[in-house]
């Protein structure tokens, strides 16, 4: 079992990838991993947390953990240096992190690509909205890394929804998607004001969603088969991310 030392260390995404951890907080995301199966290693607890949740505790998933001695309990201080909130409830999940392979996502029909979103709530929520609309997969390419605790609180239990993945070379992955006969699709904002391509359906396709400011990299452009944007009516200088993933996913699906 982990102890407190190692554990406080899985705030970094550098130890998260060494010890291949990561964290999830609160009753409502410890739950959903349990019950989607991940790899949760232990519980970590507070006191208080036992004696004030034992219906959850009692709960034969989470008692089983109490039965193989595979929680550590924690003064309330020593949590809140693993706690990311500012009122933890005082309980955590350690869970190995999945293999990072691509294979799933080739296999799929509709993923999404993420160039360097930094903000760990908009990622958590795209997930979340990807999970809603039946997407396959979602790569990150940089950015705010997705098993960071934020991440997988914002996506509401649909980060184990759906195979992660983490870009290790973007060129030979596009590559290898469009081997698997995916279409390669850019959002370009900047685009919002003149006449732009429908999304092409009943085919496989990989939609790239950019940077908050920058919006996508040249590389992603220049290997995108298509480039696509959501029209603007009014006189707003941009959408959030998140929301142009939910329109242009409906516009998809619909």
């Amino acid at each position: 079992m982990y102890g407190h030392k190692v554990l406080t260390k899985l705030d970094r995404k550098k130890h998260r990838d060494e010890l291949g951890l990561f964290l999830v907080e609160g009753k409502k995301s410890v739950s959903d991993a349990i019950t989607a199966r991940a790899e949760v290693e232990q519980l970590v607890v507070t006191d208080r947390f036992v004696r004030e949740q034992r219906q959850f505790c009692q709960n034969p998933q989470v008692q089983s953990f109490f039965q193989s001695r595979k929680v550590l309990t924690l003064s309330e201080s020593s949590f809140a240096q693993l706690s990311e909130t500012t009122t933890p409830q005082g309980v955590i999940a350690v869970i190995k992190k999945p293999a990072n392979v691509l294979t799933p996502l080739l296999n799929g029909e509709t993923i999404i690509i993420l160039d360097d979103l930094r903000d760990p709530g908009n990622v958590g929520t795209i997930i979340r909205t990807a999970d809603w609309f039946g997407v396959d997969g979602v790569i990150f390419v940089g950015g705010a890394d997705p098993f960071q605790s934020k991440v997988v609180r914002a996506s509401m239990g649909s980060f184990f929804h759906l195979p992660i993945y983490d870009s290790v070379n973007i060129v030979s992955e596009l590559e290898q998607l469009k081997q698997a006969g995916f279409t390669i699709i850019t959002t370009r904002p900047e685009l919002a004001d003149q006449p732009s391509a429908a999304l092409p359906r009943q085919q496989k396709l990989a939609i790239i969603f950019g940077n908050e400011s920058r919006g996508t990299s040249t590389v992603l452009d220049d290997a995108a088969d298509q480039s696509f944007s959501l029209p603007r009516f009014g006189n707003a200088e941009s959408l959030n991310v998140a929301v142009s993933v939910g329109l242009a996913l409906y516009e998809l699906k619909r």
